[in-house]
Formats: structure tokens, sequence, C-alpha cells
């Protein structure tokens, strides 16, 4: 009889360890989600849709992510911040997160968008150009340090047989290329979503060739690796707080392009629903790891590797985490 009072007190004892650890694993969990992260991302460009939608529609904080958002005029300033210790998690180009990569603390956590579709050339309209060989001897409005331009320069030139040195390249923000070409500075532009659009829609301009032949241009979702390996539970809160704008870009396409237009709008851009429509149709927005993607990042690697940009190849095994989507996404 004893026994049996002695295992029952036991048992209660037991059950009441497991409720208060399953209940102090709770708060454990729910305080780590709530950590603070600081996101950054481009809203001046179609690849900092997502980012935008999630600001709007607080996503994130539905989620029970604790995120402090800024904003940046380019993926590389966002990278900058990033290896200074100022932001955790930003949405970046392939180019400058290899760069983040190799040299800091990067590692990808999720894919932005597959955005290929979204940078063009784009020629003025009444430049006489009509394909990219004819930009030989002109001057071409390009954002140095960017995906944008390293896609321009090393695989769209050589593939109508032109070089760096047959074009007259001029470093100008994404932003402020339209309006270049349409004061007549710069004959062409190799630039990114609203702009290609905008010059389209408005008669200013006609795409000679958008990316999507010549790279995927894998838009990343990147944090730096302390924080991935103190905060997983707050990544993985932001992660589904991405998903759910992912979601709301994909399910209602409308309601996206009114809250795009009312963001770019909000910035000072004379922007129609119309050219954001456009723009959005041409974004590949998907969250996974599309197979070959570590191999994508070697080959970028190896170019920068016989440029002397890069000291060595950085280790892609371990800079593309899957566990943390892979558990936002369950």
């Amino acid at each position: 009889m004893d026994d049996l009072k002695i295992s029952r007190r036991s048992l209660l004892a037991s059950s009441g360890a497991v409720v208060f650890a399953s209940g102090f694993l709770g708060r454990a969990f729910a305080a780590s989600a709530k950590a603070p992260l600081t996101f950054g991302f481009d809203q001046a460009t179609s690849w900092g849709t997502i980012g935008m939608i999630g600001k709007a529609e607080k996503t994130f904080e539905k989620a029970g992510a604790n995120v402090r958002i800024h904003t940046f005029g380019s993926g590389t300033a966002t990278r900058n911040a990033m290896v200074a210790g100022r932001i955790d998690i930003g949405v970046l180009g392939a180019t400058p997160f290899i760069f983040g990569a190799a040299k800091s603390d990067l590692v990808a956590i999720a894919i932005a968008m597959y955005a290929g579709k979204t940078d063009a050339v784009v020629a003025g309209i009444k430049t006489g150009i009509k394909s990219v060989k004819d930009l030989k001897g002109r001057r071409v409005a390009s954002r140095v340090g960017s995906a944008t331009n390293y896609v321009f320069l090393n695989k769209i030139l050589p593939a109508y047989g032109l070089t760096q040195s047959d074009i007259h390249l001029v470093n100008t923000p994404f932003k402020d290329q339209v309006a270049a070409l349409a004061a007549g500075s710069v004959d062409a532009f190799a630039g990114v979503e609203p702009f290609p659009s905008i010059a389209e829609v408005d008669h200013l301009g006609i795409v000679l060739v958008d990316y999507s032949r010549f790279d995927m241009l894998p838009v990343v979702l990147a944090a730096r690796r302390p924080v991935v390996e103190r905060e997983p539970e707050a990544v993985v809160a932001f992660l589904r707080g991405w998903l759910a704008a992912v979601k709301l870009f994909n399910d209602d396409r409308a309601k996206a392009v009114r809250v795009v237009t009312r963001i770019f709008k909000g910035q000072g851009f004379k922007i129609s629903e119309k050219v954001i429509a456009l723009m959005l149709s041409k974004l590949d927005v998907n969250p996974r790891y599309v197979p070959g993607i570590e191999r994508y990042f070697e080959n970028q690697s190896e170019i920068f590797i016989k440029e002397h940009k890069l000291a060595a190849m950085p280790q892609w095994n371990t800079l593309i985490n899957r566990a943390l989507l892979q558990k936002a996404m369950s």
C-alpha cells in the first residue's frame, strides 16, 4: 500500500513537472519568437515587393515576430548594413549576397524571388537602338556593384558580341535611370522593375531584352549567422510572416497591386497601377531553393575568383540554410 502511495506521489510529481516544463518551454519559445530582429530591403524596386506587403499588412506581427523594418536604396546598401551588424535579415541580389557570405557571416534562409524577368535592358525610344548589339559606342546607365549590372556586363553584352569597353557605362541609381533616359543623358539603361515598365508604359523606351534567358537571378533572403544561431525561433517567426506576405501576393494580386502602388507613390514616384500590375506580373515569387542553387552560387563565385575579387570559394553547403524555411512552412 505504501509502495502504491509512493508511486502515485511520484507520478503526480512527474506529471506536474511535465506540465511545468511544457509551460516553461512554451513561454520560452514565445519569448524567443518575439526576440527583436531588424529587417532591411530595397523599397525602390520590385525586389522589395514582399517586404513592402509584409510591412503594410503587418504579417510579421501577426506571425508573432518582433521586427523593426528599415528600407534602403539598393541591395548593396542593405548588405553593407548587415555586415556592419545593423541589420539582421535582408533582401539581397546574388552578387551582394555572394560577397557578403564570403567576406562576412551571412547565410541564405530562403529565396525572396527569382527575378530574371524583372531586369531588362531598355533603350530610348528615339535613339534608333533596336538590339543590344546597337549599344556599341552608346551611353548606358547601370548600377555598378549590383547583380543587375554584373549580368549585363558579363552575360548579356558578350551574347551580342560586345564587351564593357564597347559601351560608355554610366553608374546610375535605379530610380534615376528613367529620368536620365528621358533627358537624353543616356541612350539606354540596364535596370530593374518598375523602371523598365515605367519607360515602356510612358513610351519613353523599348525593352530590348529581359534577363530571364541569361540568368534566373535569385534574390536571397539572407541573415547574419550569429542571429540564426542565437535566435532560431525568432527567425522562424519572421519567415512565417514572410510566407504570409507571399501568400497574399499569390492569392490576391489586385490587393498586392494596390499596396505596392501606394508605397511607391508615398516615396514620391508618379506611378500608375497599370505599371505596378505589369511589374508584378514579372515576379516569380517562390521562397524555395530550386535544384542546382548551390551550383549557381559556386559558378558565380568561380568567376569572381578568376577576376581576383574573391580570395577563395565560399563553403556553399554551409551557407544555404534549409531547415528554418522547412520549419516555417510546417
